[in-house]
């Protein structure tokens, strides 16, 4: 099968389309919800929102499974932080008027984080499901019945790495990754969602009837092998897929984007380990494929790559503008 790179011209017009019209207003720029952080695992909900925040994303709700949950990010107190037990009517009501919903950074197994998965599920809305979500999912049959039901392909996208993988295929990981395009093509077949396969060289697939081509990642480095990189990864694409309802960006195209772009900025912060100031670092050639060099015994951290990404971002669509 035909599978290809996310190339500069494709990336700078799709980010394109999420240039703001000087009115649009916050809701217009994005509005996500975000279910997770259950007990002991509040972080996970936090590197996601906080991501999405340096992402664009105009309205970002924190749905929190732990009863004990905090009230706010003393850090980013934009974000509004709901406790899912003693406001469950608040939050439903933000999830039907969400763009786009992400849930599983650190949302647990337990019982309410299944109800809270279920009720998602049967929302007509952009899903990206992650971490326990698909832990979820492989453990129980109903749930993989309503994924695998939800009708539209294009709203749904799995964000597995390799060992969900195999708990969502029911094999070993060692099978996942001897043939990572096969195994996100059964994922996506089995599943009808589109499906981000992460691991070095993570693939991008669509099931076969909408006719989009595997589109494989050859960005990032080993140093991005550290806690909390599927959770940025997470908030930064439920993010661009947010603003993109109103922006006609695909959940397919936010997808793609945000695994290049998540891979570009663990990228620039290798070199930056290694001694490159952060101007020469972000100023990469674009065309330039290929895998980069981790930093030397050290992992990154997750929580550094939204002030990259953020600049990342500001710096296309700042060249876009001029070229109008």
């Amino acid at each position: 099968m035909y599978t290809n790179t996310l190339s500069a011209n494709e990336r700078s017009a799709w980010l394109g389309l999420l240039q703001r019209e000087p009115e649009e207003h916050k809701a217009q720029a994005g509005r996500l919800t975000v279910i997770g952080g259950n007990h002991g695992m509040h972080g996970a909900a936090f590197l996601a929102g906080r991501t999405a925040l340096y992402a664009g994303a105009g309205w970002i709700i924190l749905g929190l499974v732990a009863p004990n949950s905090p009230p706010f990010d003393p850090l980013h107190p934009e974000l509004m932080c709901i406790n899912s037990k003693l406001n469950t009517n608040q939050l439903k009501a933000h999830l039907l008027n969400s763009q786009t919903i992400c849930i599983g950074p650190g949302l647990g197994q337990d019982e309410q984080a299944k109800e809270w998965l279920e009720f998602v599920l049967t929302l007509g809305v952009r899903l990206v499901l992650d971490a326990d979500a698909l832990n979820l999912i492989a453990s129980d049959n109903s749930l993989r019945v309503l994924l695998s039901s939800r009708g539209d392909p294009t709203l749904t996208v799995i964000t597995p790495h390799p060992g969900e993988a195999a708990r969502l295929l029911q094999v070993d990981t060692q099978v996942i990754q001897q043939d990572r395009l096969k195994s996100a093509e059964q994922l996506s077949r089995i599943f009808s969602s589109l499906v981000v396969l992460k691991g070095q060289g993570t693939w991008c697939v669509a099931p076969r009837e909408l006719g989009l081509a595997p589109i494989q990642c050859l960005y990032g480095n080993a140093g991005m092998g550290s806690a909390g990189m599927g959770d940025a990864l997470t908030g930064l694409l439920g993010a661009l897929s947010a603003q993109g309802v109103a922006h006609h960006l695909s959940l397919w195209q936010a997808s793609v984007l945000a695994v290049d772009l998540h891979a570009r900025a663990g990228d620039v912060l290798s070199k930056m380990e290694l001694g490159e100031a952060f101007d020469s670092a972000i100023k990469f050639d674009f065309d330039d494929v290929g895998y980069q060099n981790a930093p030397a015994l050290i992992g990154l951290h997750a929580f550094e790559l939204a002030p990259v990404i953020r600049r990342i971002l500001h710096l296309t669509l700042n060249q876009k503008s001029k070229h109008v």
